[in-house]
């Protein structure tokens, strides 16, 4: 009697039929995942579960981490463990999802600072930073974000309404751009006349804590 075959879904462990190029429970491409049976499975000879893909990387090995934290294989499109779209965050290896560095960004003032240790952070007024943010009507709900890319800072303006500004020259909404240690970010607002709006945030972009 053949043993039926199929093929595991490294996101989700979800056994798929061998024609399969997606996952059909979580939608992770399964383009070059090996073909297995019962056998291959009860002899460890079969892709990682999610929690050793989460876990036991090799640390040169491509994942993909969410915003929520979690670290799916590089193939995946949505998070195995909060369900959001992940398809368009680039893989990196294992070491730099695992071990961010932190940065730090400072109110222009210096009362007020926030500490960039995730691989990607969003701010705005319904999101990080928003106890400060909320009172700056230039500020949009999800304004700039962050993201952590192989010791390197890069931001990119996602608000519809409103613009970001590095060193007071606006940045596009559609590509990241790299920070550089002691860069002055405005947040819905930039120096005109030498002031600053007091409806906008600015901060100054710490490389080093």
């Amino acid at each position: 009697m053949s043993l039926s075959k199929f093929k595991v879904c490294p996101a989700c462990d979800e056994r798929n039929p061998p024609a399969r190029l997606e996952c059909q429970k979580c939608e992770t491409d399964l383009t070059g995942i090996k073909i297995v049976d019962e056998n291959s499975i009860h002899s460890g000879k079969s892709v990682l579960s999610v929690e050793d893909s989460n876990i036991n990387n090799d640390n040169n090995e491509l994942v993909k981490q969410c915003d929520c934290g979690f670290i799916n294989p590089p193939q995946a499109r949505k998070c195995s463990s909060c369900g959001e779209d992940i398809s368009d965050i680039r893989p990196t290896n294992y070491q730099s999802a695992n071990e961010v560095n932190k940065f730090l960004l400072r109110t222009v003032d210096g009362k007020c600072s926030f500490t960039l240790d995730k691989v990607v952070t969003v701010i705005g007024r319904e999101a990080e930073m928003k106890d400060y943010l909320s009172a700056k009507s230039y500020v949009s709900r999800q304004h700039t974000k962050f993201t952590v890319v192989n010791g390197d800072v890069y931001i990119v303006n996602i608000s519809t309404t409103n613009s970001t500004f590095v060193n007071n020259m606006p940045i596009p909404s559609d590509t990241p751009s790299l920070l550089k240690n002691g860069d002055e970010i405005g947040i819905g607002g930039k120096l005109i006349n030498g002031n600053r709006q007091n409806e906008a945030a600015y901060f100054i972009f710490k490389a080093t804590l």
